[in-house]
């Protein structure tokens, strides 16, 4: 166990490890209901199109997961065969590029059975009666005085 922790707090897996910390502070905002759980989708239009309409923070979220397991598991590899020197500090680097590579393929792997079997949500869109173009309640040709 205590050769878990120690991997856990040196490089790559401590990048992980902070990302999985404020993840968890995330998803205790969301239980306590002072978040929503697509509050990051407008911010992130590129990863929200990557994980086929599946909420931002729960793509990252598998992201850091699968991230830390691979370099968690990785360090203790390297432990236990006894890499040293400058080949561990290059080894740890080619882990970070792996880590970071295998967790976005596991995630875009699950991604795509999950939004296949999900429903679209397929809102009708607003229009205005008298021209035909989209409502926008917020706009200021749309107010009346």
């Amino acid at each position: 166990m205590l050769e878990v922790i120690g991997a856990a707090a040196r490089f790559p897996a401590v990048i992980f490890t902070s990302a999985l910390v404020v993840a968890f502070a995330f998803w205790l905002l969301v239980l306590l209901g002072r978040a929503r759980v697509r509050d990051f989708d407008a911010d992130a239009p590129a990863l929200a199109k990557a994980f086929g309409g599946l909420p931002v923070a729960v793509g990252a979220f598998v992201v850091t997961v699968c991230g830390w397991l691979v370099s968690l598991t990785g360090l203790v590899v390297m432990d236990r065969v006894g890499v040293t020197g400058f080949g561990a500090a290059v080894a740890r680097v080619a882990l970070l590029a792996l880590s970071a590579l295998v967790a976005w393929s596991v995630t875009h792997g699950l991604v795509k059975p999950l939004t296949r079997r999900s429903p679209r949500e397929h809102r009708p869109r607003q229009r205005d009666l008298a021209n035909g173009t989209p409502f926008d309640p917020g706009s200021s040709s749309t107010r009346v005085n």
